[in-house]
């Protein structure tokens, strides 16, 4: 799920203190938009899943990888759990749709550091399905939890080190899991370099851009949830998201920053209609 920041006026000031009135600002969750690249993304997921293969997901910055990555994975948040603890329902839920550890490589990282966080993750995460499946903690081991998973998401793996690229493959091989790398454009021929991490990996997966029908799905159906409208009965709407496509070139990250930017012109200048020329005033800021 994606967030929106939502602006509300707070209570007003008290007679005479000569304060200004407050802002509440909080986030609210956004809609997943299933994409056909999303659909694309989980077929290739379920892929490295199945045959525990080494999968590579490249894509240009903003196109939507790591939201597809989170929203496949289903991943929770295990910092409150520990194992050999009985588990929370509301925790076991989130558990059993759970498909995948997503871990985001840091910018600085070691064999070490991974262990701290993937590591500890994939243990959590094994005693927790597998306390779910069985209704009872007896008998399970570290050995069995670590297996219990079947598909780790590295996201922003260009980071990682040729030690750690290494570790996560011994890791991958001794766990028996699926793994999948995620970065830029040109990761897979990073990883070409390295003969024994290559010759695991089974598949590569490029995330390309939302395509234009997709992004007038996309204008059409999501818009309002940023604060604009495309009235398709007016011109100027019409040659506005026109010129959002060209901008964006189905970039998520892009059109989101276009829309704050259109949305903050639209109120200084007391304006509700969308034109091609806010949409330029946008881009140019």
């Amino acid at each position: 799920m994606a967030t929106k920041r939502i602006r509300l006026p707070g209570p007003p000031p008290t007679e005479g203190s000569g304060s200004t009135p407050l802002t509440i600002e909080f986030l609210v969750e956004q809609p997943f938009l299933a994409t056909r690249e999303h659909a694309r993304f989980v077929e290739f997921a379920e892929a490295c899943a199945h045959y525990r293969y080494i999968g590579v997901c490249h894509g240009r910055p903003g196109v939507g990888k790591t939201r597809s990555a989170r929203e496949f994975s289903s991943f929770p948040d295990l910092g409150e759990y520990a194992a050999l603890r009985p588990i929370a329902a509301l925790l076991g839920e989130k558990v059993a749709r759970c498909r995948a550890v997503f871990y985001t490589v840091s910018v600085s990282n070691t064999p070490k550091t991974i262990d701290a966080v993937l590591g500890l993750n994939l243990i959590k995460l094994g005693y927790a399905r597998l306390t779910v499946a069985g209704g009872s903690q007896d008998e399970i081991t570290h050995d069995a939890a670590r297996i219990a998973c079947p598909l780790v998401i590295v996201d922003e793996a260009d980071r990682l080190t040729i030690k750690s690229l290494e570790h996560l493959r011994d890791m991958a091989d001794r766990h028996g899991f699926g793994l999948i790398l995620m970065g830029m454009p040109g990761l897979e021929k990073r990883l070409a370099r390295y003969a024994q991490l290559y010759s695991r990996i089974g598949f590569v997966h490029e995330f390309k851009p939302l395509t234009e029908t997709e992004m007038r799905l996309l204008l059409a159906t999501h818009a309002g949830d940023f604060g604009i409208s495309f009235d398709p009965a007016q011109l100027d709407a019409i040659e506005a998201q026109a010129a959002v496509i060209r901008i964006t070139r189905g970039n998520f990250r892009l059109m989101e920053r276009l829309f704050a930017q259109m949305r903050r012109i639209m109120t200084l200048n007391r304006v509700e209609e969308v034109t091609a020329d806010i949409v330029q005033a946008a881009r140019d800021c």
